[in-house]
């Protein structure tokens, strides 16, 4: 094993004046993370799974104490020796249940708690509670994995999000000339812009991009596709990109035979937003995801395992290993894929591939052009009251919304709601809302919020 920090841009004044000091408080205890990451997710398995289990233990422990709901599920046996697989599946249904009638689990001091909420990507949004530790955790969970693949911390590094707040040209940029966190003392990054954009004016959002080199992109793969029917192929080279970072919703294939051709990285992170990092890409095997086991233990259910391009594929079930504020005990996440003791890489800890069902937010256009149509469920449910809802483009000018559950909706509502997706999609499609008793599935495991039907 070698360890240094040979090629870590560290600052001239990297490290601390004071006798018998080395590095600042702050930097010490950012880098401390950052390794004890490291050292449980890459180093001894026997020692991880030990740990692993005695974290298990005490989250179930503090659900049975606190919530009559989670005591309710494990019954009446000892809640720090129960075994964790005769637990049963958590669904979305019952986290909603559970933060509507208890709340929060975790009281407000020592530690500051937030409300959170999905997007609905995956059918209703779900509300429920994450301590101040989570956010500390998800941030430095992110930057350990440009450690882990040894990335160059020196490029800059653009972040584009969608959001319909933005400003009159359609994206608004926040910069910073840093992205490491507490390390800012210690080591130097190359800046940082925060793009959020929502129809934005394509030639000015590229005349911002190429204004300096981007360095990483972390994007949704909607936007890439878009970006490269608006800027084309050259651009991505001409502005920069060194590493595509996918977020949000899965990869196609097509987007990653057009990076390989660039000679441009795709390094996805596999994540939800209930519960943070599950998965990070390997470097060598793309398409599987070594598990982020100081975060989460994964399981993939295999009662109703379905085949799925030549393998086994199940329900992947997540438990949240730090969620106190709102238990997310063998969660069923709503995905699907395979499951693996250990990667092809020679990684020791277990690996997800084949993760089928995450959602492609694009519209096809009556010229043929493509769109970004991304709208979070709680825009949906701030207009109407219901229990599901599905978004379905039909045709190049048709869009269906169906409204399960709910017992009527006035025309206001309706009106409000044609006029919601018609914001996200273009006047030029006509938007039909049907209030339905429920929504009709099919044999589909995997209940997507949106899908086209058109795209090929």
């Amino acid at each position: 094993m070698r360890l240094d920090f040979s090629s870590i841009p560290i600052k001239i004044k990297a490290f601390s004046d004071q006798p018998m000091a080395f590095c600042e408080p702050q930097s010490i205890s950012f880098m401390s993370a950052i390794i004890e990451l490291i050292a449980i997710e890459t180093g001894s398995r026997q020692a991880r799974e030990r740990w692993q289990a005695a974290q298990l233990r005490n989250l179930v422990k503090h659900a049975a104490a606190k919530s009559a709901f989670w005591k309710q599920r494990i019954g009446p046996r000892r809640a720090d020796n129960v075994e964790f697989t005769s637990l049963p599946f958590l669904t979305r249904n019952q986290v909603r249940e559970q933060v509507e009638s208890e709340g929060a689990l975790q009281p407000e001091t020592p530690v500051k708690i937030r409300r959170n909420a999905t997007s609905g990507s995956t059918g209703v949004p779900i509300g429920f509670f994450a301590s101040e530790m989570n956010s500390q955790y998800n941030l430095v969970r992110s930057i350990t994995q440009y450690f882990l693949e040894g990335r160059d911390l020196s490029l800059n590094r653009v972040r584009l999000r969608p959001n319909r707040a933005s400003a009159k040209d359609g994206f608004s940029v926040q910069r910073s000339s840093f992205w490491l966190g507490s390390l800012e003392h210690f080591i130097r990054s190359g800046t940082n812009r925060h793009i959020e954009y929502f129809h934005p004016n394509w030639k000015l959002l590229r005349k911002e991009l190429e204004s300096e080199p981007v360095g990483y992109l972390i994007a949704q793969d909607a936007m890439v596709e878009t970006m490269l029917q608006h800027f084309g192929l050259a651009f991505f080279k001409r502005a920069g990109v060194a590493m595509w970072i996918p977020i949000a919703d899965g990869v196609s294939q097509k987007s990653r035979e057009i990076f390989a051709s660039l000679d441009i990285p795709v390094r996805a992170t596999y994540s939800a937003e209930e519960v943070g990092t599950i998965g990070a890409e390997c470097d060598k095997c793309p398409g599987h995801y070594h598990i982020a086991t100081s975060n989460v233990i994964v399981e993939v259910d295999g009662n109703e395992s379905i085949g799925h391009v030549g393998e086994r594929v199940g329900r992947v079930l997540v438990t949240h290993l730090h969620s106190y504020a709102t238990p997310f005990i063998r969660y069923d996440i709503g995905d699907l894929a395979s499951l693996a003791d250990r990667c092809d890489c020679g990684h020791d800890g277990p690996t997800l591939s084949n993760v089928f069902g995450r959602s492609k937010n694009l519209l096809k256009h009556a010229d043929g052009h493509l769109s970004i149509f991304y709208v979070r469920g709680q825009e949906l449910h701030n207009l109407a009251k219901f229990d599901e809802y599905r978004i379905r483009q039909v045709d190049v000018k048709t869009i269906i919304v169906e409204i399960g559950g709910g017992t009527s909706l006035s025309p206001e509502e309706v009106a409000a709601l044609g006029g919601l997706i018609r914001s996200h999609a273009g006047e030029d499609f006509e938007v039909e809302v049907r209030l339905v008793a429920k929504i009709d599935w099919g044999h589909r495991v995997k209940r997507l919020a949106y899908q086209s039907e058109v795209m090929t």
